[in-house]
């Protein structure tokens, strides 16, 4: 029992700094692997709700003017008010970044993130052309534009991977005028 450590192999310094160095560089590269997969995963779900928001809300907004019975008031580029079919008041507005729909003088905020909407009313529209005489007059309006631009309801800094817009836009032919 005098000499068990006789025989005993062991590493040198420069052997264990060489594989130290080749882990080192193993695993920044594991690293970098996985924050380009976060950042491609924020960039996608940062754009899909910035999508989603748009076209939901777009969507609601073109069936309610579609079946508008008349419009009360334009308000400006970001504010409309009319009556439905059922004959509630609706009016849509912009106000920060939410845009609200107040049924009855009942504001409910209907998406966040909004960074522009943007209203053209027409009291004539040829489609062809996509061209129409602009109207103020609530009571001319027939054909109305609708644009939309949205981001993400969570605050991102420019150029980051979770600052994404979409624009959708739309116009509507009123239909029960």
């Amino acid at each position: 029992m005098g000499r068990p450590f006789r025989n005993a192999g062991g590493f040198t310094l420069a052997e264990l700094l060489v594989a130290m160095a080749v882990l080192g560089l193993i695993l920044a590269g594991v690293f970098t692997i996985q924050q380009q997969g976060i950042q491609s995963y924020l960039t996608g779900a940062s754009r899909v709700e910035a999508q989603q928001n748009a076209r939901t809300s777009l969507e609601l907004m073109v069936r309610e003017f579609r079946s508008a019975q008349s419009i009360t008031a334009v308000g400006g580029a970001g504010d409309v008010t009319f009556v439905d079919q059922t004959g509630a008041t609706i009016r849509y507005r912009l106000t920060g970044t939410t845009l609200n729909r107040s049924n009855a003088g009942v504001p409910v905020p209907l998406v966040g993130g909004v960074q522009a909407l943007t209203f053209t009313y027409y009291s004539a529209f040829d489609a062809a052309t996509n061209t129409g005489t602009v109207t103020a007059l609530p009571g001319s309006v027939r054909v109305i534009r609708i644009q939309i631009v949205t981001g993400t309801e969570r605050p991102a800094s420019v150029g980051s991977p979770g600052d994404q817009r979409a624009t959708v836009e739309s116009t509507v032919k009123l239909r029960n005028l």
